[in-house]
């Protein structure tokens, strides 16, 4: 336990104790005294502290748990009573009349966790008597929170959600099975009216016991819904026995078949609950309805159900007959996730985990044949440009999936040009077609194949002049691309012209009429395409996630312009892996970890600032360089260090880059700049080059021999021989 900064004063012994001889008197006292009111109530805040760090006990609870007499009918003080603990006791007031008490902070609770449990207070006896404790006929809402987050709050670990919740681990890691279920079925008892309870029982018996009890695990996974009927994710659990018994226990075809079907309908019903549920916070008792976001584990839970199926029916006859039956629902699922993972993700810093779209396209090609990466979709079309990316969806599924070439794009747009032609009064086949326009003007920009700005927003208008109010999320979007306003050229005007001359647009590539370029229709079309967002689908089932960035407004006109994500994401992967390039031996989730921080820190942006503002500095001083030479006739002349050259030394107090240049040794880019011409020096000496040294050091001798020689110290050893060599060249 650490030292914290309890509110309350120590007593005056405890004052001249060590921290160290503070811990091993509490230890002391909880071997000799386990069973004393104090110990325990020691153990619940410490047990509370360790695993929901925010919670806390009021006063008027610790009294109850520690007995007669009480302060207020002359018992001695809270502190007094609570010794040898006072000293990592918290006591607050954020609220009139309501003292709360906690351990002073979560690594001493860890620590004393760790104690009570060697010691024998194991972990399942302090949570069990806490619920006794405290919850007897109506427990206050603060108290049935905190005993849900130890039993029930799964935190996010590197493949996903945890299995149970941190303390629900610790107990079967270090106690038993028996255990952990003897304090969920007892908080199942305790809480008549709560799903969560039952939910992870029923979670316990197909998870954690070996071999799995389906039987016990799909009891309680009832029980659980006939608490919470309406809810998505308690009714999930009983999709999850029934796909994991048939994973597990599935055999021949009679069976597999039986198992799949009680397996689908549970989703459904999942599915169906998860449909009618209301953005509405769920309450403490776990019966209302709850939708922050939309549940997919109905619709995710068929495809895997369908996927297990599949893989495990050895005859044909009976896989013929899964396939006519699902098939269609299973287009209609993939369908759904293709647009719900191409539009959004969890938030801003988290991904699906790998295996959810490798599930998916699995099965999509079990009942298809056709794979995931040939779809030509709006979303599938979306998504083409990222593969071959090391953060694509494909990926991290682990398929063999190659970067798609500017002739395979071709390929597809002229696939979707031919549709169009054949069903020219079809908007969604139109909108595929425009939109493989922009993908391959992305890939291929000059690309003889690529439909002309002016056709594209012809038909684009078209179908915009007939409805201009009812159209999907798409069609705006592609409004937007098409007829966003061109940066229009700055008019040069001499001083004697009267007038400027304005510059066509008739027939020029990019140009819009007047009647299609002003703010006004801009902003209608935004203005559209969010009710067009709010009318469909999306709203609903895209609610509380991250919205991914599709397109940026970059330089030039027409399609150009458009920067798909992909592009942005490819420099961004190449930052990170040259990087990655110089550090040792990186982790596994260092490249991942970093792509994500450039996108959140908007470092991306500043370097591509820092790019553009290089490249600026760069044109300007070598215009300034041809101006000078051109000026003096070339007699003075400028040189460029050659940078492969370059070696590190430090000729003053500091490191720095030292680079050659074809007659000369110069750094200029740090102060003082260091400069030696060449034709002036007689030697150069190499000092403390020796096998078991990283560096020497380098003494420049000058042909004046009054001039003080010059030192380079702390140069690398393996720049010796590329000086070595450069020298004799030079020379």
């Amino acid at each position: 336990m650490e030292r914290g900064s309890p509110d309350t004063e120590s007593s005056g012994a405890d004052s001249e104790m060590s921290v160290e001889e503070l811990v091993e008197r509490c230890v002391l006292y909880m071997n000799q005294n386990p069973k004393s009111t104090n110990t325990q109530l020691f153990c619940m805040l410490a047990l509370l502290k360790a695993y929901a760090p925010e919670s806390y006990l009021l006063m008027s609870e610790c009294q109850k748990i520690l007995g007669p007499p009480d302060p207020i009918h002359g018992g001695p003080p809270f502190e007094d009573r609570m010794e040898p603990f006072t000293f990592f006791i918290r006591k607050s007031s954020p609220n009139p009349g309501h003292e709360h008490v906690c351990m002073i902070d979560q690594v001493s609770a860890q620590y004393a966790v760790k104690v009570m449990a060697a010691i024998g207070i194991p972990r399942s006896a302090t949570v069990s008597k806490m619920m006794n404790s405290l919850c007897g006929a109506q427990a206050e809402p603060h108290v049935l929170q905190f005993i849900k987050d130890l039993l029930t709050k799964r935190e996010m670990g590197r493949k996903g959600k945890e299995n149970f919740s941190r303390l629900v681990e610790d107990i079967l890691e270090h106690e038993s099975f028996n255990e952990a279920l003897f304090v969920l079925k007892r908080a199942s008892t305790i809480f008549k009216e709560n799903a969560a309870f039952p939910q992870v029982v029923s979670r316990l018996y197909y998870i954690a016991e070996l071999p799995s009890d389906y039987v016990k695990a799909e009891e309680w996974a009832k029980k659980a819904i006939k608490r919470a009927p309406d809810i998505s994710y308690i009714a999930d659990t009983l999709g999850q026995v029934y796909k994991n018994r048939l994973l597990r226990m599935g055999k021949g075809p009679e069976e597999i078949m039986s198992m799949a079907d009680e397996a689908f309908r549970a989703f459904k019903d999942v599915e169906r609950k998860a449909d009618n549920e209301e953005p509405l916070e769920m309450d403490t008792e776990g019966t209302a309805s709850i939708a922050a976001t939309f549940n997919n584990r109905g619709l995710f839970g068929f495809l895997q159900v369908a996927k297990i199926a599949f893989e495990k029916l050895r005859d044909q006859q009976h896989k013929t007959s899964l396939i006519q039956n699902k098939k269609m629902e299973v287009e209609d699922k993939f369908e759904f996730f293709e647009w719900y993972l191409t539009y959004s993700k969890p938030d801003e810093t988290t991904l699906e985990p790998p295996y959810f779209w490798k599930d998916v396209a699995i099965c999509y090609k079990h009942y298809t044949t056709r794979t995931a990466a040939e779809s030509t979709s709006f979303p599938g079309l979306l998504d083409c440009l990222n593969h071959g990316l090391f953060m694509s969806r494909g990926k991290r599924a682990r398929f063999q999936e190659v970067e798609k070439s500017g002739f395979d794009l071709e390929e597809i747009q002229r696939e979707l040009k031919n549709d169009y032609e054949e069903n020219v009064d079809d908007v969604k086949v139109a909108e595929r077609y425009i939109f493989s326009n922009i993908i391959l003007s992305n890939r291929m920009p000059d690309s003889p194949q690529l439909t002309s700005v002016e056709e594209l927003q012809t038909i684009i208008r078209r179908f915009l002049d007939t409805e201009r109010r009812d159209r999907s999320p798409e069609f705006y979007l592609l409004v937007l691309l098409l007829l966003f306003p061109e940066e229009q050229p700055p008019v040069v005007q001499d001083e004697d012209d009267e007038e400027a001359e304005q510059p066509p647009t008739d027939g020029q590539p990019g140009q819009l009429p007047l009647d299609h370029g002003s703010h006004s229709d801009l902003q209608q079309y935004v203005t559209f395409m969010e009710e067009a967002y709010e009318r469909s689908s999306y709203a609903k089932y895209l609610r509380s996630r991250y919205l991914l960035p599709l397109f940026f407004l970059g330089k030039g006109s027409g399609l150009s312009k458009w920067i798909h994500k992909s592009r942005l994401d490819a420099i961004v992967e190449q930052t990170v892996e040259a990087e990655l390039a110089g550090e040792h031996d990186p982790t596994s989730l260092e490249k991942p970890s970093r792509i994500e921080n450039m996108w959140r820190n908007d470092d991306l942006y500043a370097e591509q600032m820092e790019r553009e503002m290089r490249h600026k500095l760069k044109s300007a001083f070598k215009n300034f360089i041809e101006k000078v030479e051109t000026l003096t006739k070339e007699q003075l002349e400028f040189e460029v260090p050659f940078r492969d050259l370059g070696f590190q030394g430090a000729p003053y107090r500091s490191t720095c880059l030292l680079q050659p240049t074809s007659s000369s040794l110069v750094n200029v880019t740090e102060w003082p700049p260091f400069a030696v011409t060449l034709d002036e020096v007689e030697l150069v000496h190499f000092e403390r080059v020796q096998f078991h040294l990283k560096n020497f050091d380098v003494v420049i001798v000058y042909k004046d021999y009054n001039k003080k020689v010059t030192m380079i110290n702390a140069v690398p050893v393996n720049s010796l021989d590329p000086i070595k060599e450069w020298l004799k060249y030079d020379t």
